[in-house]
């Protein structure tokens, strides 16, 4: 049976306004996709690690609760949690203060075999985190010998920029990896200090790029297929909060791919018209998420589209 792989940290969010804790969740990147396909009965497997302790328990049983399959989710005794704090600002755009899993043991994940087909999507920190950067390039080369497809999402923070020049070889090794690269303007600016598609396309040509998805709130998305550039335009928002937007963005791609049940060697000649459709579902999956301040599609949105 075909399934879908998450790759990335396992943080839990605290989230501030004006000053005052207003809400926590389960997040990090890879989690908030996970949820969102969970909800959505789609197989979805996570592959990260946290602490055992209370808030890795929360976690868990949260991803659990979720439908989200947790056998490669790796628990360190005798250390703690990560968590982020996620500061919104007036326009409902957060600002973010991590704070790293603190373990004594070697980072050591789980990752499982991968059949033909599968779909895994990887990103944020863990794409360029030493510890993990071995393991995680096997697995995504193996991954690519079966003919999975494989998304990857920068998502990288501004928290982030002093080790930009160590890890831009590794974005860019990822950018090679992957079939398709999403990512938003803001991220592209702050990893390549390019402010448009166009300066993208050029810089990321001789990483033989074949897909690259750009969001760009509510100016838009462009994107490249088959050497073809196009536009989708979208519809304004108030948003609540765009934490998780992103992360559902993809997880709205992936739901596409699965439930038209495209193969590989389909997902290579998909036109214009079908990356089209595939991309209003991630920006109608981003569009439920900014309503609320959760960090995933709501049940209701999930149940709606089952």
């Amino acid at each position: 049976m075909r399934k879908i792989y998450t790759v990335g940290e396992a943080i839990y969010d605290i989230i501030f306004k004006n000053g005052k804790p207003i809400d926590a969740k389960v997040g990090g990147a890879m989690i908030n996709s996970s949820v969102s396909l969970g909800r959505l009965g789609l197989p979805i497997n996570y592959i990260g690690d946290t602490a055992d302790d209370v808030v890795g328990d929360i976690m868990t049983n949260f991803l659990i609760d979720n439908k989200v399959n947790v056998d490669y989710f790796s628990h360190y005794s005798n250390s703690k949690s990560r968590l982020a704090l996620a500061f919104i600002d007036d326009i409902n755009k957060p600002k973010y203060s991590f704070y790293k899993l603190n373990t004594p043991q070697k980072i050591q994940l789980n990752f499982p075999e991968i059949q033909e087909d599968d779909i895994i999507l990887f990103g944020s920190f863990y794409g360029i985190k030493a510890e993990v950067r071995g393991q995680l390039v096997d697995f995504l080369l193996e991954a690519k010998k079966q003919n999975a497809i494989i998304i990857y999402d920068p998502n990288f923070r501004v928290n982030h920029k002093s080790l930009l020049s160590t890890v831009l070889p590794f974005i860019e090794d990822n950018i090679r990896l992957a079939d398709i690269v999403k990512a938003s303007n803001e991220d592209f600016e702050l990893i390549f200090g390019i402010d448009s598609f166009e300066g993208m396309l050029e810089r990321l040509d001789p990483l033989k790029i074949n897909n690259l998805v750009y969001t760009k709130n509510e100016q838009g998305i462009d994107f490249m297929v088959n050497q073809e550039n196009h536009h989708i335009s979208v519809e304004k928002l108030n948003p609540i909060s765009a934490v998780g937007a992103g992360d559902s963005f993809n997880a709205g791609i992936i739901y596409y791919l699965f439930t038209n049940d495209i193969s590989k060697a389909q997902f290579n000649n998909m036109d214009a018209k079908q990356w089209d459709k595939m991309l209003r579902f991630g920006d109608k999956f981003a569009s439920n998420v900014c309503m609320s301040t959760d960090n995933y599609i709501s049940e209701e949105f999930a149940e709606e589209l089952s």
